[in-house]
């Protein structure tokens, strides 16, 4: 029969053993809620850079901030169109790319493809816009292949890459 000093023994063992175990517990609980609050807490993006966007973005909808080092980004749609914005922490919006379908590409960029590239459809096209450049590329597909094409404003073309279709034996 175990004495009482090995019972003392074996009760304060388990209570510090629950305690260990519950102590960690709250350990691992604490990090997680202050990791969640953490990645809940929105960015604070200045008024200086929401002015500017609200100015030339009135009808953004869906919209989404991100911080980053020296500048932050607007995530949002316009009408069918995805748009992300940068922006400098001064509020001067240093670039603009833009995700459509052929339907809001430029006429003449439009008509220039479908001659050149007559039985291709446009998949896709991705509109980059800066202080110093306007592209646009536009993602293009036949049977065989997928090809990205690259355009300046006045229709002028390069293809940019070509990969065969993996879903295309």
């Amino acid at each position: 029969m175990p004495s009482a000093a090995d019972a003392d023994s074996f009760v304060l063992s388990l209570i510090f053993n629950l305690k260990s175990i519950t102590m960690k517990k709250l350990i691992y609980l604490a990090v997680m809620l202050i990791s969640i609050t953490a990645t809940a807490t929105p960015p604070e993006i200045s008024e200086k850079v929401l002015k500017a966007f609200k100015e030339t973005f009135a009808n953004a909808e869906e919209v989404t901030w991100k911080e980053m080092d020296n500048s932050c980004q607007a995530n949002f749609k316009v009408s069918e169109v995805q748009v992300r914005a940068v922006y400098d922490n001064e509020g001067n919006l240093l670039e603009t790319v833009r995700y459509y379908g052929e339907k809001n590409l430029p006429p003449n960029i439009l008509a220039r493809m479908k001659k050149k590239y007559a039985g291709k459809e446009i998949f896709g096209v991705t509109e980059t816009s800066s202080d110093s450049e306007l592209s646009y590329y536009i993602t293009l597909k036949d049977d065989k292949s997928w090809y990205t094409i690259k355009s300046d404003p006045y229709g002028n073309t390069q293809q940019v890459d070509k990969f065969k279709r993996a879903d295309k034996d």
